[in-house]
């Protein structure tokens, strides 16, 4: 089998871009296709989205929720907003959700907290205390987090 190493693969099968770097390739039936773990490549992509250093979109917040298999009414309770908000948010799509800011910290906080992370919140909290941006940001990292 070919390899190779691309230096950077955007990945859209989370329903917004996620720019990988030096991502593992490998030649299958003529074209190349990511050789990486895609369970790890959607919990990376999660944690990453916690200190994302600009507000969430409406595709990631959707991504967020039906990861962890959340109604669009079990995701309004959990954050204590109404069912037409979360449906407002999701139809952002690529851009920055209109929720405030102590909601979105709270759903970052929750995403961290129901990956086990939770020996990171401390720290990520104290990043999340300055507002993010409102300018849209893609999702980047290296590979190396997600080889398989």
């Amino acid at each position: 089998m070919e390899r190779k190493i691309e230096a950077v693969w955007i990945d859209e099968g989370f329903g917004f871009p996620v720019k990988i770097r030096n991502v593992p390739m490998v030649k299958v039936r003529g074209h190349w296709a990511p050789e990486i773990n895609y369970k790890q490549l959607a919990k990376t992509v999660l944690l990453v989205l916690t200190t994302k250093p600009a507000r969430l979109t409406g595709a990631e917040v959707r991504f967020i929720r039906t990861h962890f298999e959340l109604t669009l009414k079990d995701f309004a309770e959990r954050f204590d907003v109404s069912h037409p908000a979360v449906i407002k948010w999701e139809a952002a799509k690529q851009k920055a959700t209109s929720m405030n800011w102590s909601t979105e910290k709270d759903i970052r906080l929750f995403v961290l907290s129901r990956l086990g992370e939770d020996k990171s919140i401390i720290a990520v909290y104290k990043q999340l205390e300055v507002p993010a941006s409102a300018k849209a940001v893609a999702v980047d990292f290296d590979a190396k987090k997600v080889a398989a």
